[in-house]
């Protein structure tokens, strides 16, 4: 194990308490559940988590529905919403968008620095487009 280093134990601090682990987020995908970037365009591009959309937060503050499923017939918003970020202070500030607006929400607790710790990949390439 790695010392923790000033960076990380200022992620730590900042990052809201709770969120869940990468095991968890995975049996969630299975489920139905979807993953949901929050990060920009080009840290989209360099590398993102299999099946994951990439989410403004700006749309999402707005409208989750539209956000995130834009409009996908096949869209189950009963099931949560899961937010992903480089450590987990933007999705787990994403959250609160989220259940502002009546809908459950999870973020992946220390990020894609968690997803590549727990040996799970990353996708380069652009967003999906809308069919």
């Amino acid at each position: 194990m790695v010392p923790m280093g000033l960076r990380d134990r200022l992620i730590n601090k900042m990052t809201p308490e709770g969120g869940i682990s990468v095991d968890e987020a995975l049996a969630l995908m299975a489920k139905g559940s979807v993953m949901c970037d929050v990060r920009g365009l080009n840290e989209y591009e360099a590398g993102h988590v299999p099946g994951s959309r990439l989410v403004d937060v700006k749309a999402l503050a707005e409208n989750v529905m539209d956000a995130v499923y834009e409009g996908d017939p096949f869209a189950e918003p009963d099931k949560p919403i899961l937010l992903i970020c480089d450590t987990g202070l933007r999705s787990g500030h994403a959250v609160k968008l989220v259940e502002a607006q009546g809908m459950k929400a999870e973020f992946v607790h220390g990020g894609l620095i968690a997803w590549k710790e727990a040996g799970q990949f990353l996708l380069p390439g652009p967003p999906r487009t809308k069919r």
